[in-house]
């Protein structure tokens, strides 16, 4: 009898989860946004299919979680606030017209622009996206390769932990100019500036995370008979991992913003052109267009990265 009553809260739980996204607040800001599309404003504006489909993608997002019984308390805050920024964007540009129309595009015209312009922002995407990968990929892999060696030998982790310790710091943005006068051409000159940018912070990390790794581990392993190469592949590196992989989505992030900075310096494609190349214009309607097209890579990215993070990283360090 009492299995019989769980399996009926358990249902009616399910019943009252599946309601709560209708009469959420999240679901009214969603409708009042729906409804100003129809009211007639002080601008003319594009088409609001997209941004139509935007929104309704974010809802659908939000119920999805809600209806998730190992929902997030942050999810609906994020979406709290991104309704009601696009409540005050919609009412302050194309209803009542307080902002100057340039500086302030519509929402409407905004979105509309990845329909308009879905070609040019894509093929600018797959050309930082190679970039990104080539130089994120020597970065990770010189870093904490040589971060390993580096900071298992104690002679060369006194001797080079100085030299990271000035070189990590450094903004990738000052020596960019030096390197696209240098190198070639701009693709090996946008790599060199993500693997100097991101080599530094990842080999000073490795060479910190192999030195202070506990010593018990260590003797352990030496009782076994482990030698030197066994120890740095099956013990050391295993447990630097989870540090590597957890560092991933900051180092990701601000990799993607240096590429995009020095494609505004001297590209000829990729995001960061396509937003230097329209603020040159003063069509901010597809610069905003643009930088919100990297905010929603930039999170995909760090979402795969989690994913990654869960699947491969099952263990936790000592």
């Amino acid at each position: 009898m009492s299995q019989v009553n769980e399996a009926i809260e358990i249902n009616e739980g399910k019943k009252i989860n599946l309601l709560a996204p209708v009469f959420s607040i999240v679901t009214l800001l969603f409708s009042i946004l729906i409804l100003l599309l129809f009211i007639d404003g002080r601008r003319e504006t594009d088409s609001p299919l997209m941004f139509i489909i935007v929104i309704t993608a974010v809802w659908l997002f939000y119920v999805y979680q809600l209806t998730r019984f190992n929902e997030k308390k942050h999810v609906k805050d994020i979406t709290y606030a991104i309704f009601i920024l696009l409540i005050i964007w919609e009412l302050s540009t194309r209803i009542f017209d307080l902002v100057p129309k340039v500086l302030f595009p519509s929402p409407e015209n905004v979105f509309n622009v990845f329909i308009i312009e879905y070609k040019l922002m894509f093929s600018g995407l797959f050309s930082s996206l190679f970039l990104l990968v080539v130089g994120f990929t020597i970065a990770l892999v010189l870093g904490n390769v040589l971060g390993l060696f580096v900071g298992w030998n104690e002679r060369l982790r006194n001797d080079l932990y100085p030299v990271a310790k000035v070189f990590s710091p450094i903004p990738p943005m000052i020596y960019t100019p030096y390197l696209i006068a240098l190198l070639p051409t701009f693709k090996s000159a946008s790599i060199a500036v993500i693997a100097f940018g991101l080599f530094w912070p990842t080999f000073m990390n490795m060479i910190i995370r192999v030195g202070s790794m506990d010593r018990r581990i260590i003797d352990s392993a030496k009782v076994m008979g482990v030698s030197t190469y066994t120890m740095l592949l099956k013990v050391v590196l295993p447990y630097s991992v989870p540090a590597i992989v957890g560092g991933l989505r900051v180092q990701l992030s601000t990799t993607f913003m240096v590429l995009v900075m020095a494609e505004m310096i001297g590209a000829r494609s990729g995001l960061g052109f396509f937003i230097k190349k329209y603020s040159d214009y003063a069509d901010y309607t597809r610069v905003v267009a643009g930088i919100i097209f990297i905010g929603i890579i930039i999170t995909i990215l760090n979402t795969l990265i989690s994913v990654v993070e869960k699947r491969v990283v099952k263990w936790k360090t000592v």
